[in-house]
């Protein structure tokens, strides 16, 4: 059975600010260059900005040795992590959404989810809500905690990462 969340990341800036940052392809390559700091290889495998959006197809790799010992049972090589995102076509004084998942060949498991980007006072929210499946019996469950704990730490880097690239340009 999956399991679920929400996570909201509060910014200090607009959200046309930041909507401009991840229209950016310095931003996610600047991003990416952070990430190597925790998973050595980090890149931006495809970027498109167009009338209908962003979309961006990102691949980070996590080493087997450092996963914990109930996802090393299942997992018999390093983990190949393609997250593939869309966010829509800013939507002024409204709610720009967008969609994300993230796959890993051989594993047994998904990771999709949804975003919401709109501002707030002087700044703006983005909430995340992550879902994640593992389809083995006894394990699932575990694994699905442990991808949704990860998925938080992730998305607390890349919100502290996403307001420090935006004052740094304001």
């Amino acid at each position: 059975m999956a399991r679920s969340m929400d996570y909201t990341s509060r910014f200090s800036l607009p959200a046309a600010r930041v909507f401009a940052a991840w229209a950016d392809r310095d931003y996610w390559e600047d991003l990416m260059t952070r990430m190597r700091e925790l998973t050595p290889v980090s890149t931006v495998e495809d970027f498109r900005v167009d009338d209908g959006g962003v979309d961006l197809r990102l691949t980070q790799v996590i080493e087997r040795h450092t996963l914990p010992a109930v996802a090393q049972t299942v997992m018999h090589s390093d983990l190949v992590i393609t997250r593939v995102a869309h966010y829509g076509p800013h939507v002024v004084a409204g709610v720009t959404t967008g969609d994300f998942s993230a796959t890993i060949p051989g594993a047994p498991g998904s990771l999709t989810g949804q975003v919401s980007l709109f501002d707030e006072g002087d700044g703006s929210v983005m909430r995340t809500t992550p879902q994640a499946e593992v389809n083995i019996p006894l394990l699932g469950g575990k694994l699905e905690e442990m991808m949704l704990a990860n998925i938080v730490d992730l998305l607390e880097v890349e919100s502290e990462f996403t307001e420090h690239w935006l004052r740094a340009r304001a």
